[in-house]
């Protein structure tokens, strides 16, 4: 009973220590996202009102825990129990459409045109350093929207929305976080409609490069997304397998601002390995 009682300050310490057990992570993902990210939430949504900084870390904090583990989880379930797999896809939904909100009421309050700005009515924002935090979680929150949706075309129109927010956050700093604004724009890229074939390869390939070059390889993301988004895309089996064995065996502890980002990558790199067969026709 004592420990049961500490494990929420365990793992927050963990957490903010940039230090959480491996173990922890992959096989109790649940203690994850109830000791940290649901109490977190929920502690910011019972308060009557929140200040800028607040709504940021919420903000964060909906983004990470959608992606990281609900639409993780929700990945695995739709080949075992389908309908089980969209409910933890809907429950993703709801929070990334909270970050949507969120994000938006943050650059609203700051420029009061910013949504004429995103739905292409307004021409220009002078956006500042500060503002990439925001403008990159917003692209995420609706990149994210959109998976969760599985292909609702009212989400599926946001797309440019995701494109707008990245690189108007590039144009102000583009290797912003260990190039984590590269690493997004692969996936923006990789599904833009108006790019084909080779066109589309060299696009993706061009953020690619530069997100791998930005983090000096130590980020996994760049790699799993592209074997997922590319590799897989055009039958690249060999290029799929290579990048993702790279990932299976990283280092996850070279850079801790990374690490649990690379956890996450790398057990995806693994899962998406045991279905090699599935994808390729070879």
């Amino acid at each position: 009973m004592g420990f049961k009682g500490k494990l929420p300050c365990i793992l927050i310490i963990f957490f903010t220590a940039g230090c959480v057990p491996r173990r922890i992570i992959v096989d109790h993902p649940q203690l994850i996202s109830t000791y940290y990210f649901e109490k977190q939430i929920a502690s910011f949504r019972e308060k009557d009102s929140l200040t800028h900084p607040e709504r940021r870390k919420l903000l964060k904090l909906e983004v990470e825990f959608a992606y990281g583990f609900i639409l993780e989880e929700a990945d695995r379930l739709f080949a075992e129990d389908y309908h089980q797999g969209l409910e933890r896809a809907g429950d993703a939904y709801s929070l990334l459409k909270d970050a949507v909100k969120i994000g938006t009421l943050n650059l609203t309050e700051k420029y009061p045109e910013f949504e004429e700005w995103l739905s292409g009515k307004e021409n220009i924002i002078l956006f500042e350093q500060d503002d990439i935090y925001e403008l990159y979680w917003l692209a995420a929150a609706y990149g994210g929207a959109i998976r969760a949706s599985r292909g609702n075309p009212f989400e599926l129109i946001q797309l440019p929305r995701v494109g707008k927010l990245l690189k108007a956050a590039l144009r102000l700093d583009a290797g912003w976080n260990h190039g984590a604004l590269y690493s997004a724009m692969i996936s923006y890229t990789a599904t833009r409609s108006d790019l084909v074939g080779d066109a589309l390869i060299d696009s993706v390939n061009k953020y690619y490069e530069l997100a791998v070059s930005s983090s000096d390889s130590m980020d996994a993301g760049p790699f799993v997304s592209f074997a997922e988004n590319i590799d897989k895309k055009f039958q690249h089996k060999s290029e799929f397998i290579r990048k993702l064995e790279y990932v299976s065996g990283m280092n996850i502890n070279q850079d801790q601002d990374l690490r649990l980002g690379n956890i996450i990558a790398q057990e995806r790199a693994k899962w998406l390995l045991t279905k090699t067969d599935e994808y390729f026709f070879e």
